[in-house]
């Protein structure tokens, strides 16, 4: 795939958090936010617990297993219970002990990527709220009208009163912009192992580098080294490999015309088994390979979209100023209403929202992208 790149360079500034009338007491930059997390974080202390009990069984595994293995000992399948077994499972307890330390780094990476998410999660909650409160002082200013227009017998009592009832509506539907800012400071905070306030800034300073800087080929292979499904089928087709290279090596050294037909049939049939097993791991991890490339190539395009929608966004902005521009002078020379003069203020602040939250989106996707990657390493000089 062919990637569309935007020559565009992001360089922003992010403070996140705090109610928009009081003063924060404590602010953070994010790396100081996230040793925070990660010293309240149950689960990735609990990784190194299970990487020790991992290496305790890896041990474990390979006392009991014999030093060598042995093709000279026993029949077939003695030979596979007593030689290739146990030396199969020193191998694959071996990787689960590698697999939890993989488990401790992703733990690691997916409570960076979901305190930023906390924290964008709670600038998203304050944009709609104060967007909410624009339309909940509209939609008050409209009930004043309806009374004086019902006043004026402008409109029929029906038509008050399901007019009223509509705005009343609204104005209790923004109850949902409060309890979402309240969930989200809660997911911050507990993320933090902090007391529930609303007292926090958490600072976000990134810069979005050009995908045609970035070596996209390295971050895709740095991102299936930490990934943990496509390392777990990596470990079985290695685990079946070794299975079916011990069983093979063994097959191939009998004088199959000296055993009878149903000894034939039994090792035959026991080698192929081996044999459908390696294969299937291998097709299983190459279909899983294919489909993180597919899933990577999403990810590219969906960055490439999000810097689109900004620059459209921006371009917008522009003409609205202008815009506004007119209407000020329409407005002082009482060509409009007060209200119309509100409303494309209000239409801007909303623009500048949207380029504000596709920002945000952008920061994210960015943060996932080379969450698995030294920056220094990938971006081209």
């Amino acid at each position: 795939m062919k990637y569309r790149i935007l020559p565009l360079i992001l360089i922003f500034t992010l403070l996140l958090g705090a109610a928009a009338n009081a003063e924060p007491k404590f602010r953070y930059s994010f790396d100081e936010a996230f040793d925070m997390a990660l010293k309240n974080s149950a689960e990735y202390k609990s990784k190194d617990n299970a990487i020790s009990k991992a290496y305790d069984n890896y041990e474990k595994q390979e006392k009991a297993a014999p030093a060598e293995v042995k093709f000279n000992v026993g029949n077939f399948k003695k030979f596979i219970t007593d030689q290739v077994d146990p030396y199969v499972k020193v191998e694959d307890a071996y990787s689960s002990y590698q697999q939890t330390i993989l488990d401790r780094e992703n733990a690691k990476i997916n409570l960076a990527l979901n305190l930023r998410s906390a924290v964008i999660a709670i600038e998203n909650a304050e944009m709609a709220m104060e967007e909410a409160n624009a339309n909940k002082k509209v939609w008050e200013e409209e009930l004043k009208l309806l009374d004086l227009r019902l006043d004026k017998n402008l409109i029929s009592k029906t038509e008050y009163k399901n007019k009223k009832a509509d705005l009343e509506s609204k104005i209790k539907g923004l109850d949902k912009e409060q309890k979402a800012l309240d969930e989200a400071y809660y997911n911050l905070n507990s993320l933090l192992g902090r007391e529930n306030e609303k007292d926090i800034v958490i600072t976000l300073n990134d810069t979005v580098v050009p995908l045609e800087r970035l070596d996209l080929e390295q971050i895709k292979k740095d991102m299936i080294k930490k990934d943990a499904s496509l390392n777990q089928k990596s470990n079985q087709r290695y685990s079946k490999k070794v299975y079916f290279d011990l069983v093979e090596e063994r097959y191939l050294k009998y004088d199959l015309d000296k055993f009878t037909d149903s000894m034939r049939y039994d090792m035959t049939e026991m080698y192929e088994e081996a044999k459908e097993d390696f294969e299937a791991a291998g097709s299983d991890y190459e279909k899983a390979l294919a489909s993180f490339g597919k899933d990577f190539d999403k990810m590219i395009e969906s960055i490439n979209d999000n810097l689109e929608e900004i620059s459209s966004i921006e371009e917008e902005i522009l003409e609205e100023q202008q815009s506004i521009e007119l209407y000020r002078i329409k407005y002082e020379a009482r060509m409009i209403s007060k209200n119309e003069y509100d409303s494309k203020l209000s239409n801007l602040s909303i623009l500048r929202n949207k380029q504000k939250a596709s920002l945000l989106e952008l920061n994210q996707k960015y943060a996932k992208l080379l969450s698995c990657s030294d920056l220094e390493k990938v971006v081209k000089q």
